[in-house]
């Protein structure tokens, strides 16, 4: 764990407090992590293998993201009590480990430096995203078809209801 972008900044008293509440899971490929609208229960780190990240649309199931060893998932529910938004499924035989979110928040709440350091990185990790989802937003805003015609500008409400709707893509 100490060689995850997570766990780096851990002491190694720090580093044992959190493998004390961590647990390993094998998927094997095609198998679902978690699914969209399943209640959030810890955070996820892919130590090797690869998940797919997808989303429900009008058009059906789409990939958001391909997370391969080192990937951190699921970091949401350790903030919030919030469902996931969206669904992890393993693209071949993954193994993760995952931090549940109850243990994590009475570690918290503890004042725990290792769990401290941790939702830092976890507030670094989605200050990025949420940062590649305002330019996302601001592409599609100005968006043109293949034929080179500009279409019509999004209405500011549009953009405010996809800007607000993307920033929960973080699972």
């Amino acid at each position: 764990m100490k060689a995850m972008a997570l766990c780096h900044t851990l002491a190694d008293a720090e580093l044992e407090a959190i493998a004390a509440i961590v647990e390993s899971q094998d998927l094997p490929a095609g198998r679902d992590l978690f699914r969209e609208g399943d209640p959030g229960n810890g955070l996820y780190l892919v130590v090797a293998g690869e998940i797919d990240i997808t989303k429900r649309g009008p058009r059906g199931e789409r990939s958001l993201a391909r997370l391969g060893p080192g990937g951190v998932l699921g970091e949401m529910s350790l903030v919030t009590a919030d469902v996931r938004s969206a669904t992890g499924r393993a693209l071949m035989n993954t193994q993760v480990l995952r931090i549940p979110a109850q243990p994590f928040r009475v570690l918290l709440d503890a004042g725990s430096s290792a769990a401290l350091k941790i939702a830092a990185v976890i507030a670094a990790l989605l200050a990025r995203r949420v940062a590649t989802m305002n330019g996302l937003v601001l592409e599609l805003a100005d968006q043109v078809d293949p034929a080179g015609k500009k279409l019509p500008a999004m209405q500011d409400a549009e953009l405010a209801e996809l800007h607000r709707t993307m920033q929960v893509w973080s699972i």
